[in-house]
């Protein structure tokens, strides 16, 4: 799942954490939890969805940032309320922020996670396991042009190992989301940026789990006391997968626009929490068109 909004609410708390840390050189924590659905209406055959809770631990010392986290696997099929049970899906990052200054930061990140899979067959046994490593390598950047301008963003190329044949992964993977900040005043700010993902693979002779993705996505923040209202749209430019190589080696396209509402709220303790929720709407080549649903909640506590 995408954690976008939340995560990048939640982390700048850690964000902020760090830049503490940056002056004091004391350590910083960050703790919290996250729990996301997903769902495209009408699955009336099977009935399945996604569901992905996670929990995470952040420590920030100077210019050093260790972040820890856990996911569990998997979909659920809401037909029989039965999912994968397993959290088998770690990550860990490690971060260093080279530049902060009142011009702009610089920062990277190096991680790994890996991805647990538990497949079962048609009549509920096992059908074996595998497990995927990613390997993460991820510049972010902030660029203030001035009072009321800025650029930032991140750039990750992710490089994946291990039964990608079982799991359908590409074996190379590079992900970028960049673009302008303009604060309109103390309140409201419009954020608008680029964001592309795409899965390829390095040998030739493979073509699974390839695909594309590029958006245009808008933000406007808006900040009432401890209160942050975020709605935000997502436009999609072009998308395509083969997600279905084994079967039929044509990509297939999509036209897929979102619109969404993050709402953010800090207790000024160290707690804050976030509420999102997405409504998505989607045309296949290949199908009916979709409807899709997203929420998530998040709580971080900072200390």
């Amino acid at each position: 799942m995408k954690k976008l909004m939340q995560c990048t609410v939640l982390a700048a708390c850690a964000g902020t954490a760090c830049v503490q840390a940056a002056d004091d050189n004391a350590w910083h924590y960050n703790i919290g939890a996250m729990y996301e659905i997903e769902n495209v209406e009408g699955q009336a055959d099977d009935k399945d969805g996604l569901y992905e809770p996670s929990v995470y631990f952040n420590a920030s010392y100077g210019a050093w940032t260790i972040a820890l986290t856990m996911y569990q696997e998997g979909s659920a099929d809401y037909s029989n309320f039965t999912r994968g049970t397993y959290f088998n899906r770690p990550e860990m990052d490690i971060r260093y922020q080279f530049i902060d200054n009142e011009k702009g930061s610089l920062g990277f990140t190096g991680g790994i996670r890996n991805y647990g899979y538990h497949f079962k067959n048609d009549d509920g046994s096992n059908n074996g396991t595998a497990n995927t490593q990613r390997y993460k390598f991820q510049p972010d950047w902030n660029i203030n042009i001035n009072n009321d301008w800025s650029f930032s963003g991140w750039l990750a190329y992710y490089r994946f190992d291990n039964d990608l044949d079982q799991t359908g992964y590409s074996d190379s993977r590079v992900e970028t989301e960049t673009g302008f900040t303009w604060k309109i005043n103390e309140t409201v700010s419009l954020r608008t940026n680029y964001y592309l993902e795409r899965g390829f693979n390095t040998d030739s002779d493979k073509n699974n789990g390839e695909f594309s993705t590029q958006e245009i996505r808008a933000y406007v923040p808006i900040s009432l006391g401890n209160t942050t209202l975020t709605p935000y749209t997502r436009l999609g430019l072009d998308r395509w997968s083969n997600w279905d190589w084994s079967d039929d080696i044509d990509r297939e396209d999509h036209d897929y626009n979102r619109l969404g509402m993050l709402y953010a709220y800090d207790f000024q303790n160290g707690l804050s929490m976030t509420l999102e929720y997405a409504y998505e709407w989607e045309h296949h080549d290949e199908g009916a068109d979709d409807k899709f649903h997203y929420a998530g909640i998040g709580v971080n506590y900072g200390f």
